[in-house]
Formats: structure tokens, C-alpha cells, sequence
């Protein structure tokens, strides 16, 4: 009898590899690509998990690359190897576009009664090329936050900054909150800024990089008097006024740079995006808030913007399952775990007013980045932006090291510019 149980017991074990083995044979494999490091990826990694979980017969894997290289990686992958969804931000989404490699999303949206109404309309704009949406929107992010050090302020009894303040009362600001030695060298800058690229003063003087962002045909940023005005801005706050350091001087350290300056008290504001937030979180040695970059010439607020979302590989053999795991990424059930970081403003608009995003922690003035998505503007979108943003960033560099006035730096770019026209893919 015993021969008989043993014998049915491996026959039963053969019989459940077979099995187990039929299963894995029929397992759905899908590639993602997204970029940054593991500690970086953790929520993604989690919300993986979790949607692994709800559909057992898709494998999923996740692959990273960093964001200097991250889309050349992905576009030098072989067609039979490259990934299935992909992690797509604002201002690479033209290296995918242009090169034809997103699937347009809109019969899967319409198929699963996807809302696009949900989502703010610039940043699902963003991703909509030739009338068809090729990323689903996970966040968007404006430029727009002036963190302050509000200990630095109470020292200096200066008045914390008006969400409807000016350039001017920005200049007077920084003036006031900086702090010198009797020696004279400062202690304490008035304010720094995150970017080379002085976008929140070009666009809020109401300049432009290019004719039109979503169909470039010419650059107009060293013609147009109004881009002008905001280089020529950013260059007093550096010499006239001298509250703050040349950019290269900050963020060509290290990528953070400007950040710590703030988080250890050196710099009594610092213009940047809401991604700090989780970090400045850890500050103990003060209290800090926010407020709206203030207003240019005229009253005009417009500023950058980042953003991302998920797109699919025209490529992919599993375009149905891939769809499903860009739904879930973007849904509000994934939202739910992002919130909890602080890291980022959801792109569904019901999220972003909830109050899981609007959490009553710091920065308690938070609110303002709902409505200040209906100011931001994009980069222009054609696939050799960041070659011309690289041009304009060098041929900028003289200004902010006081050797060339902005005039005479715009008249060395116009030539340039034109020998190197926006890049797009013909309609």
C-alpha cells in the first residue's frame, strides 16, 4: 500500500510541473522602461507588485536607465527586444514621438471608458500629437514654487512673500533676506534658482524659445524683445542687485547643489518644483513654505512646467496587456500610494484636489499649484531641442559671468539659430 501512495505521490508531483511548467509557457512577458535608480523606482516597483498581484499570468520587469541617455537607450533597442511601456516625461516625449515609436492610446482609452476629461488639459495637450494621444499623464509639474525660509524672514522682519507679488517686490525681498558679514561676504544668499535655463523669467516676461511649441517652424528666442527682457532680468538679480550666483555656478557642482543651499540656510528662497518636497520635509533648523513665482511686466504669470506618464512601444507583442498595466499606473488607486511621498502633483485633477494631495503639510500653501497649471508653457516640440537648448545655454554663459550684455549675446545667437531649424516630422 505504501508502494502504491508513493508511487501516486510522484506522479502527482510530474503531473504538477507539467502543469506549473504549461502555466509559465503561457505566462504574458512585458518590459518596462523607466529611469533614475532602484531607491528611485521603489513606488514603481511596489505598484508592480501590486498589479502582478490582480493579473498572475503577466510577468513584468523592469529595466532603468539614466536620464541624460534614457531615451537613446530605449530608441537603440532592437525592435524584438525594446521595452513595452514606457516611462515618457515632457520634454523627451519628442524623442519618441518624432521617431514614431508610441502607440497612439486612444481606441484602448475608448474601449475601457477611459475620461480624458479627468486630466489637466495642458499636460494630456502635451502628449496629443496630430489629434491622438500617445501617454497617459501620471503627474505634471510646474516651476512655479518660490520655497522660502520663513525663521530667515522672521530674523530679517521681512513679510512673507504675497502669492500675488511682482518682480519688483521680489527684487526688494531679496535684498532684504540676505545676509551679509561685517566683512562683507554673504553669509546668506537671497535667492537661488534650480535652472540654467532662466524659463520663469523669459516666460514671465512673456517671451518664447520658438513660433509655436507643438509645431515649431522657427526659433524666436534671440529676436524677441520680450525673451530679452527676462535674460536681461536674470542677469540684474546676478550684477545689479547681486542676490543671487550665476547658475553654472550652482547646479554645474552637482545636481542638487542649489537644493542644499536652501535645506542648510545659505539661500533664504529657491525657485523650483514640488519634486523637493519629500527631502525639505527633513529640515529641522527651520520653518519653510512656498509661494507663486512672482508676476513679470505687465502682470503676465506663466512659467515651465515637467510632467510625465506612461506611453506603449508601437513595437510591443503585448499591447493589450501593456495597456493594462499603463491603466493601472495611471489610475487613481496607483495615485493613492505616489500621495503619500509628496513627491509629485497628480495629473487626474480630482486627485490634485483631494485631500490626500493637499495634506496640510508642508508646504502648507500647496493649493497654489492648482491653479497654476493653467499658466505653464512647454518646451518646444521637435526632436532637436535639447541640441539647441545647449546652444542657447552656452551662447548665454558670457552674461551670467558679467562679460557680455544680453543684447550683444542674442546678437551672437540669431545666426546660429538659424543654421539649426526646429526638427519635426512633417504632417
Amino acid at each position: 500500500m505504501g508502494d502504491i501512495f508513493l508511487i501516486l505521490g510522484g506522479f502527482f508531483l510530474v503531473l504538477s510541473f507539467f502543469v506549473w511548467m504549461e502555466l509559465k509557457s503561457k505566462e504574458i512577458k512585458i518590459l518596462v522602461f523607466s529611469w533614475g535608480d532602484r531607491e528611485e523606482n521603489l513606488i514603481l516597483i511596489d505598484l508592480i507588485n501590486d498589479f502582478r498581484k490582480l493579473n498572475p499570468s503577466i510577468s513584468i520587469s523592469l529595466e532603468r536607465a539614466p536620464y541624460f541617455k534614457y531615451s537613446q537607450t530605449i530608441l537603440a533597442c532592437a525592435k524584438d527586444q525594446g521595452p513595452d511601456v514606457i516611462f515618457v516625461e515632457v520634454n523627451n516625449y519628442a524623442d519618441f514621438f518624432q521617431k514614431g515609436f508610441l502607440e497612439p492610446l486612444d481606441s484602448y482609452a475608448s474601449a475601457d471608458g477611459l475620461d480624458f476629461t479627468d486630466y489637466y488639459p495642458s499636460v494630456l495637450n502635451r502628449f496629443t500629437s496630430e489629434g491622438r494621444t500617445y501617454v497617459i499623464p501620471r503627474d505634471t509639474a510646474p516651476w512655479c514654487l518660490v520655497y522660502y525660509n520663513k525663521t530667515a524672514f522672521d530674523e530679517a522682519k521681512v513679510s512673507y512673500p504675497r502669492d500675488d507679488w511682482n518682480w519688483e517686490q521680489f527684487v526688494e525681498t531679496a535684498l532684504k533676506v540676505q545676509k551679509k558679514s561685517l566683512s562683507g561676504e554673504v553669509l546668506r544668499w537671497g535667492f537661488i534658482d534650480d535652472k540654467d535655463m532662466p524659463t520663469a523669467w523669459i516666460f514671465g516676461a512673456g517671451g518664447t524659445f520658438a513660433d509655436d511649441e507643438h509645431h515649431p517652424t522657427r526659433w524666436t528666442f534671440a529676436k524677441d524683445p520680450n525673451t530679452l527682457k527676462g535674460i536681461q532680468f536674470r542677469a540684474d538679480l546676478i550684477h545689479k542687485y547681486k542676490v543671487t550666483l550665476p547658475p553654472y555656478s550652482v547646479s554645474g557642482m552637482q545636481e542638487n547643489e542649489g537644493s542644499d543651499m536652501f535645506r542648510f540656510g545659505t539661500a533664504a528662497m529657491y525657485l523650483s518644483g514640488l519634486k523637493w518636497t519629500p527631502l525639505f520635509r527633513d529640515i529641522k533648523d527651520f520653518k519653510w513654505d512656498v509661494a507663486m513665482v512672482p508676476r513679470g511686466p505687465g502682470g503676465i504669470r506663466a512659467f515651465g512646467t515637467g510632467g510625465s506618464g506612461y506611453g506603449i512601444s508601437r513595437h510591443s507583442k503585448e499591447k493589450k496587456s501593456a495597456w493594462k498595466l499603463v491603466k493601472y499606473l495611471t489610475s487613481p488607486e496607483a495615485e493613492v500610494k505616489r500621495l503619500a511621498s509628496g513627491l509629485a502633483q497628480p495629473a487626474l485633477r480630482k486627485m490634485a484636489n483631494s485631500a490626500l494631495f493637499l495634506d496640510q503639510k508642508s508646504p502648507l500653501n500647496k493649493k497654489i499649484l492648482i491653479d497654476a497649471v493653467q499658466y505653464v508653457k512647454f518646451a518646444p516640440l521637435c526632436s532637436n531641442w535639447k541640441e539647441v537648448e545647449d546652444i542657447i545655454l552656452n551662447g548665454l554663459e558670457n552674461v551670467w559671468n558679467g562679460k557680455e550684455s544680453p543684447e550683444e549675446a542674442m546678437k551672437k545667437l540669431r545666426p546660429i539659430l538659424l543654421d539649426h531649424p526646429p526638427l519635426v516630422v512633417p504632417n
